[in-house]
């Protein structure tokens, strides 16, 4: 095995560095002015870039627990975001495609393309607008999912903000979202599409306080719908309400942290409810322009793919603090651990609850301010009642990041 990796690291090194020397690109925010963007012309703005990632072994391709099966593999994705300007009128256009590789599991092989298309207008207090995405892809829908399995996801949505006082704004935003995997696709003898075809629909009302020129609250309330195709038994309904800071990412603390409340009703009383605190906060801070801290938490409600337990509460985080050494040479550490707490229509028995941990290590050279190549370790394990769900999985890879 230690042959084979290193084989496989030369090869990806090779890739890596042959690529960072073409490569020129920056990745944007997502809805840059149109003058900040790397290329723009006039009232056109473009902003192409390229990622390297995932390149290098990895012992366990399918999370198997009794026959892990070890592979070379490597994920480019190209992207590119357009933005045009017509007076008060704005169309963003973003496309990116992850072409993921397997050297010798050809069935793993996959091109998944994803797009968004976003119309607003700028009317003064008035700011309408209405969005469209598409995705197909073959990548893992979650950590509970170990199955590649191909399916689309669609959406439509549409709002407006409302500026009411010169710090305070009211925003209103409807969404439709469908998930849709292909027929005749099983993962442990459950078909997918039976369980997990569904159409969202969703409403939001937030109003949103600039507190400081770098941090804005938020109170959001929003209501939801979940309807699935073929197992209306796993219909229910939602009620959120959500209170939130957003952080400049030119702050010193970037990034946002929401805290809140959900009330999960499934509409068959089979079907356990759940009402408790909900989390999703994404946070960096940077010490001295040489250490990043990166803290990730979430606490949601999650569908499962499992027939006689239909969903589960997800909860978890992960930090990375990565450390600049000398000159352009960083290393960087990370932990983190997601409980997966299942809630089952069967009354026989305790509820099943599944932990999943990941560590990892890596080095990374700066060959440009916006061009970053790394080398990375990491190990996770997932403990479960269930011995089928049992796994462990280590990866040594390669990567280059353009624009972060």
């Amino acid at each position: 095995m230690m042959q084979r990796c290193q084989r496989a690291l030369g090869v990806c090194l090779l890739l890596v560095l042959a690529s960072a020397a073409r490569s020129q690109a920056q990745t944007p925010p997502p809805q840059p002015a149109i003058e900040t963007m790397p290329l723009h012309f006039g009232p056109l703005g473009l902003a192409p870039s390229l990622a390297i990632t995932d390149v290098g072994v990895d012992t366990n391709v399918f999370n198997d627990a009794e026959n892990p099966q070890e592979d070379f593999s490597a994920t480019f994705v190209p992207r590119l975001l357009a933005r045009f300007r017509m007076r008060r009128l704005f169309v963003s256009y973003a496309v990116s495609t992850d072409l993921v590789y397997f050297h010798e599991l050809e069935t793993e092989r996959s091109t998944n393309v994803a797009h968004d298309v976003t119309l607003d207008a700028d009317l003064g207090r008035f700011q309408p607008f209405v969005q469209a995405g598409w995705l197909s892809t073959k990548q893992r829908l979650n950590s509970e999912l170990d199955l590649r399995a191909p399916r689309s996801q669609r959406n439509v949505g549409a709002g407006a903000r409302l500026l009411v006082a010169s710090r305070t704004a009211l925003v209103v935003t409807a969404r439709r979202r469908w998930l849709d995997f292909d027929e005749d696709v099983f993962f442990r003898g459950v078909e997918l599409a039976h369980t997990l075809n569904s159409r969202s629909d969703s409403g939001d009302v937030a109003v949103q306080v600039a507190l400081t020129p770098l941090t804005t609250f938020a109170f959001t309330t929003s209501v939801q719908q979940d309807r699935f195709t073929e197992s209306p038994e796993r219909n229910a309904d939602t009620l959120r309400l959500v209170p939130s800071l957003q952080f400049d990412p030119t702050s010193l603390i970037r990034g946002s942290v929401a805290v809140g409340y959900r009330r999960f009703r499934p509409v068959s009383p089979a079907v356990p409810d759940y009402s408790g605190v909900l989390v999703q906060a994404g946070v960096g801070y940077t010490l001295r322009d040489r250490t990043r801290i990166d803290l990730d938490v979430q606490r949601d409600v999650q569908y499962s793919f499992e027939e006689t337990e239909p969903y589960y509460l997800s909860t978890g985080g992960r930090v990375t603090v990565r450390q600049q050494i000398v000159g352009n040479v960083d290393v960087q550490v990370l932990g983190g651990r997601q409980k997966l707490s299942y809630r089952s229509t069967e009354t026989v028995g305790e509820a099943r609850r599944d932990t999943a941990d990941i560590i990892g290590a890596g080095v990374g050279y700066r060959l440009r301010q916006d061009v970053r190549l790394g080398l990375n370790w990491e190990f996770t394990q997932r403990h479960s009642p269930v011995s089928a769900y049992q796994y462990e999985r280590r990866r040594i890879f390669a990567s280059l990041t353009i624009g972060s």
